[in-house]
């Protein structure tokens, strides 16, 4: 085994630039698998925390099939508060409507919510991108998405006319701009719950309650216990809430891993297309190699040997490459006009699997010309032909 690593460690040092394109190929390929599934995984995971604390939390309630709104808000909101390990929940109620600001109007979708117990459930309120956020006291004040906010040309501090589902219309100030990254900036308005149950005529009712648990690993156990205690149909955890992005990242995930596919392909071929060559070059070599002694596996091992030193210099100099590259794009995200920043996130199991990945690759494409080395003719060798 040493005689096999001296050689190989020799004809390393003989063919400099062949090894810097082999290194620099397996390098760039290590480094794009980094990069692209740190940001696939990255963007699911900014996705599904914004989802999950800004629109769904750990469980939410529904009406059940047959039912607009849940009855009876406020036993249910009794029967909460007695289940040990709920630790806040935020009655919530959707509607239709529209938004008129100066000569433009727009279809909206209206969120109602009491502040006090939505901040203890999720971090909507705190989304703001310009102005203050809404208070439990502010029952003529209005939050809206950047999205409305750019379609109507309104401004912080000026009123708008909001139009319910059922025809009341009554002017509010425009608090604050909310800039969320989920859908709810498409044509969110956010009013005081109390405020929208008046003006809809909803007393004791809501569209959905959000709970917030002391463990969000034991979502399922409280989802039965809920159902249950509550007496309520349509309980949802947040793993389903969060399926169509788990869906869609999957979807980004089978398209990254066809883009690492072609760089790997690109790596191997040109791994295995200049060890051919070299080793061609060499045949003397390796004929006098094999008169020396030198078995048939010997040869082959000098060479699956030579590539996995390549791989290995290269695949470290990839890993530097990705982490420091993810790392740049962390703090220099893209810039998404409806989801806001979009960054890649570095996780250590990233350069685990590119590097695997990138080995395998290596070893594969160096298989077939040490193959042909060792099983090279000793006299055909010797004479180079």
């Amino acid at each position: 085994m040493s005689a096999v690593l001296f050689y190989a460690v020799k004809d390393v040092r003989k063919n400099r630039r062949a090894f810097i394109f082999i290194t620099i190929a397996i390098a760039l390929s290590t480094a794009n698998i980094i990069i692209l599934n740190g940001m696939v995984y990255g963007m699911t995971d900014d996705l599904v925390e914004s989802t999950i604390e800004t629109s769904a939390a750990h469980i939410s309630i529904y009406p059940n099939e047959k039912d607009k709104y849940i009855e009876g808000l406020g036993i249910k909101e009794q029967k909460l508060e007695s289940i040990e390990g709920v630790i806040a929940y935020s009655p919530r109620l959707s509607s239709g409507g529209a938004l008129s600001y100066r000569e433009k109007s727009k279809t909206i979708k209206l969120l109602a919510l009491e502040p006090s117990k939505e901040n203890r459930v999720t971090t909507l309120l705190s989304k703001i991108d310009s102005g203050e956020t809404l208070e439990a006291s502010d029952r003529s004040s209005i939050l809206i998405s950047y999205r409305v906010a750019e379609d109507l040309k309104a401004k912080v501090g000026e009123d708008a006319i909001l139009v319910f589902e059922n025809s009341n219309a009554k002017v509010y100030r425009i608090k604050g701009i909310l800039r969320t990254g989920t859908a709810m900036d498409m044509n969110t308005v956010v009013i005081n719950f109390d405020e929208a149950a008046e003006q809809l005529a909803l007393n004791n009712k809501a569209s959905t309650v959000l709970v917030r648990l002391s463990d969000i690993s034991l979502s399922g156990q409280y989802k039965i216990k809920i159902t249950r205690e509550l007496g309520v149909q349509k309980v949802k955890e947040w793993k389903q809430e969060v399926e169509s992005i788990l869906s869609t990242a999957e979807t980004f995930g089978r398209i990254s891993s066809v883009i690492n596919a072609v760089g790997l392909f690109a790596s191997a071929v040109s791994v295995g297309v200049i060890l051919y060559i070299n080793i061609l070059h060499k045949r003397r070599q390796i004929g006098v190699m094999k008169a020396i002694g030198m078995r048939d596996s010997q040869i082959l091992s000098v060479y699956i040997v030579e590539a996995v030193l390549i791989g290995i210099i290269g695949i470290i100099i990839g890993d530097a490459l990705g982490y420091a590259g993810t790392k740049y794009l962390e703090a220099h995200p893209f810039t998404d006009p409806i989801t806001g920043d979009m960054a890649p996130r570095f996780y250590t199991y990233l350069l685990y699997d590119a590097s695997m990945v990138a080995m395998l690759t290596v070893l594969i494409a160096s298989l077939y010309p040490a193959l042909i080395a060792g099983r090279m003719n000793i006299i055909k060798a010797i004479w180079g032909t």
